[in-house]
């Protein structure tokens, strides 16, 4: 199943964001094969994230809570608010078009 995992960044997280980068990245590079497309969203400025947002493909939305319970971002409180749904692709080039 796809899910979307949407994370909010918490208020002054810029910080802990940064010191946690490391760590952060090693998880990433662990759960890897499951991320279909994952990154930062960034703020009108350009150059601040203000979210994380990643599309994945796992077994149950359990799996997918799982990933975010054990990422040092969300362990170190840069996350405000996590929000995770399962998603239907139904259009553009991941989808080869649009399905219905």
């Amino acid at each position: 199943m796809l899910v979307s995992i949407y994370c909010k960044d918490a208020e002054g997280s810029a910080e802990p964001r940064e010191s946690n980068l490391a760590d952060h990245l090693k998880h990433i590079e662990a759960v890897e094969e499951k991320i279909m497309v994952g990154g930062p969203v960034m703020g009108p400025d350009g150059n601040s994230a203000v979210a994380s947002l990643m599309v994945v493909e796992v077994d149950s939305l359990d799996e997918a809570t799982a990933m975010v319970d054990t990422d040092p971002y969300y362990l170190a409180g840069v996350w405000q608010e996590v929000d995770i749904h399962e998603f239907k692709g139904v259009a553009g080039s991941w989808v080869g078009g649009r399905i219905w």
